[in-house]
Formats: structure tokens, C-alpha cells, sequence
């Protein structure tokens, strides 16, 4: 009996709109294999926005689904490969950054030495 093919989607997040490649692969068919397959490699290339010197995949991360993924990892029916650009601020400088400016937007200060204590409740005897 002849094994059905997966379905499978490559997308390029560098463009707006996402490049997509559509495939049907054997099963047992890893990232790698899927990567190879689709052409895609050579779309990016040729789109001009690959560093010099670098391969087209190679400073683009890997996800399936959203979580980062190997080149030998085993693709699953109705999978969808992303190619993601690295990150172009730290995840942490940036939150850093969001919540100045809501302090600045507000007002608030976010240390406070010298502000006041309320009065401590009086004790009973």
C-alpha cells in the first residue's frame, strides 16, 4: 500500500506579504529535506536581502509551528515551516524600553526614596 503524502508549507517571514511554498512530501521527509525541496533557498537569494558572504538560510532561524526546530527534525501532515529573521532588538531591552515610556506617558517615577509612609495604625492596650 502506497503511503499518502504530507502536506507541508514553507513561509519567509522577510517579506511582507510572507513568501509561501506549498508541498507534498514522502513521509519521514525532515526540515532539512523540506527546505531542499520547496526551492526557497533560491527565491531568498535572489531577492537581494541575504548579507553578503552568507548562504540564504543561514541567518534565518527555523520554527515549526512557532517553536524553534532542527534540520532533522521529522515533519508531520499540515506542518508550517517559518523562516524567521533574527531579532533586531533583545527581547529584554525592548520589554525595558516599553515600560519607560509608559512611566514617562504616566507620569510615575519608578523609584521613590524619600516618598512618605502612611501613619501607622494606633495599637490597642
Amino acid at each position: 500500500m502506497a503511503e499518502t503524502p504530507l502536506s507541508v508549507e514553507v513561509v519567509w517571514i522577510g517579506t511582507d506579504p510572507p513568501l509561501r511554498v506549498a508541498l507534498q512530501v514522502a513521509p519521514g521527509t525532515t526540515v532539512a529535506g523540506a527546505l531542499e525541496a520547496s526551492g526557497i533557498a533560491a527565491r531568498i537569494a535572489a531577492s537581494g536581502r541575504v548579507p553578503s558572504g552568507e548562504g540564504p538560510l543561514d541567518a534565518l532561524a527555523v520554527a515549526v509551528h512557532g517553536r524553534i526546530a532542527a534540520p532533522g527534525d521529522v515533519l508531520h501532515d499540515d506542518d508550517r515551516i517559518e523562516l524567521l529573521p533574527p531579532l533586531s532588538v533583545d527581547p529584554k531591552v525592548a520589554r525595558q524600553r516599553r515600560a519607560e515610556h509608559r512611566r514617562r506617558l504616566s507620569g510615575e517615577r519608578r523609584w521613590t526614596p524619600d516618598r512618605e509612609r502612611a501613619p501607622a495604625a494606633p495599637t490597642r492596650r
